[in-house]
């Protein structure tokens, strides 16, 4: 998978056009809170799409931009992410949970699978 977007990957990135609060996305928190169980919402210009890992199922997956990846394909899914932020082809937010206060990310994952 691509690797040239290697400048952006480690740079501090702005999700929200001018005069919306900015929020700002870097790889470890983009990877941090992806594997604990939070969903990135991104908007592009033409709809919209979640961004969600399922570390526990078998197996273990990443969904992007309406497709299913092996979780090995985490880093240059969040490197893609981010040069689409640097480019402002998107805007993202992170997807409140809806709900479910759980201790783990096992819980988490087994309760949304059972929605």
């Amino acid at each position: 998978m691509p690797g040239t977007e290697r400048g952006a990957l480690n740079n501090h990135l702005k999700a929200q056009p001018q005069g919306e609060n900015m929020m700002r996305y870097d790889r470890e928190e983009l990877k941090r809170r992806l594997l604990s169980g939070d969903s990135l919402e991104v908007i592009t210009g033409g709809g919209e799409y979640e961004v969600w890992v399922e570390p526990y199922a078998n197996p273990p997956v990443a969904y992007y931009e309406g497709r299913v990846f092996p979780i090995s394909a985490l880093d240059w899914i969040i490197g893609s992410l981010l040069a689409n932020l640097e480019r402002q082809a998107v805007r993202c937010h992170w997807v409140e949970r809806r709900g479910v206060q759980v201790k783990s990310c096992e819980t988490g994952y087994r309760a949304r699978a059972a929605e």
